[in-house]
């Protein structure tokens, strides 16, 4: 409701949000060291988040949208470590889930068990909401701009998107949508393939959704920001939709040529301007 208020404040100027994702946060007091020290080219990154944010703090956005994978893992420890450093934001902040948000670890008698994001769903969920963090579809209206925030986190939709996005249609004429996992159109597979040949498609677009661009967004999304490949793109998907592909908000320590990066958007009621930041 606090950001609720504060949109509905800016909704009638310009408004800047800034947009990023991946954190893929490991909290140093995280109980599964094994699995940490296997992940330490993300578990001693975050600095670069920090770094990134006073890039953030120099553009003063007014909301930013976490694009998903705030944690490597889902646990308590990772959670209140990935919201340690997203509370240090300069404005209000959302976020939409990542499958990384979802998926986790169980203790077995003489192993560490991974559970997807599909099976971790449930108990993820109400984690993050003991922190107060709603994952669900959303839709803000900003006045002269609709906001749609779409879990893809499971390579799909929830049951039910496609009837939530029926109602918003013709809502506003310009709407844009954020999501973690690329939609399933041919020019992102093609785009996808073409910087990284082995590439799972059925996991790095919304394989499990394939309807969504066609039946549910092409005529009402003007532009749409997703993460999840850690590498940046900006594709034309029809003659009135770009997609904006996201860098990760860290430095990755395997892939230093790219940089912890975030996209800012600066919308009037009849313009809007997109650019990228990094480090």
């Amino acid at each position: 409701m606090k950001v609720i208020s504060v949109i509905s404040s800016l909704a009638r100027c310009l408004m800047k949000i800034a947009v990023f994702t991946d954190l893929h946060s490991i909290s140093p007091q995280e109980r599964l060291t094994g699995q940490r020290e296997k992940r330490s080219f993300f578990a001693d990154s975050w600095p670069s988040f920090r770094n990134l944010n006073g890039l953030l703090q120099q553009e003063a956005p007014d909301l930013a949208i976490c694009l998903g994978d705030m944690v490597d893992w889902y646990s308590d420890e990772n959670r209140d470590f990935a919201l340690e450093l997203l509370n240090q934001l300069p404005c209000p902040w959302l976020a939409v889930p990542g499958n990384h948000d979802y998926e986790s670890y169980a203790y077995e008698t003489d192993r560490v068990r991974s559970i997807s994001a599909v099976e971790g769903y449930e108990a993820a969920v109400k984690g993050w909401k003991e922190r107060g963090i709603e994952l669900h579809n959303r839709y803000l209206d900003l006045g002269h701009t609709g906001l749609v925030l779409l879990d893809s986190a499971r390579s799909g939709v929830p049951e039910g998107t496609k009837e939530w996005l029926g109602e918003l249609k013709n809502r506003h004429s310009r709407q844009l949508l954020f999501t973690h996992v690329p939609l399933d159109v041919p020019e992102t597979r093609e785009y996808i393939l073409s910087v990284d040949s082995k590439r799972n498609l059925n996991k790095y677009v919304q394989s499990h959704s394939p309807w969504l661009f066609q039946d549910g967004l092409q005529e009402e999304m003007n532009h749409i920001f997703t993460g999840h490949l850690h590498f940046p793109g900006d594709l034309q998907v029809s003659d009135t939709v770009r997609m904006h592909m996201l860098g990760m908000a860290i430095t990755d320590l395997r892939r230093p040529e790219r940089p912890a990066s975030a996209c800012i958007i600066e919308l009037e009621h009849d313009a809007i301007e997109i650019r990228r930041i990094s480090l």
